[in-house]
């Protein structure tokens, strides 16, 4: 564990269109368990295509009190250790999607293997 980068968060203009090209180009990306957008879903009413995308391509979304809007996604972490994050930051958005924290770390979690113990 110890000091150093854990990930490197690049902007981009458009979370959802970055996601695709991405994919589309082999890219390994953290993949969201469905029920995060059923509660997006009960959060913030997103129409079914808008969501349905969302999902499809991973990207999680917050906004604040505001109505900024703010939407992320992940690369799958590489040696388990680091990992890229993808921002589409709408002006004026006064955070960095901290609710969606949670997910992230147990979407990645998944993806670890269990430490074996040593006999």
């Amino acid at each position: 564990m110890g000091g150093g980068f854990q990930h490197v968060a690049l902007s981009c203009a458009d979370a959802l269109a970055s996601a695709r090209t991405l994919r589309a180009k082999g890219a390994s990306l953290l993949s969201i368990p469905d029920n995060y957008y059923d509660d997006l879903d009960a959060r913030f009413a997103f129409d079914a295509e808008t969501l349905g995308e969302m999902a499809a391509c991973g990207v999680l979304y917050d906004e604040d009190a505001a109505g900024q809007a703010y939407r992320q996604f992940y690369s799958r972490a590489f040696d388990k250790l680091f990992f890229f994050e993808f921002v589409e930051r709408r002006s004026g958005y006064a955070g960095y999607g901290a609710p969606n924290a949670g997910v992230r770390l147990a979407a990645q979690s998944r993806y670890r293997e269990p430490e074996t113990v040593a006999e």
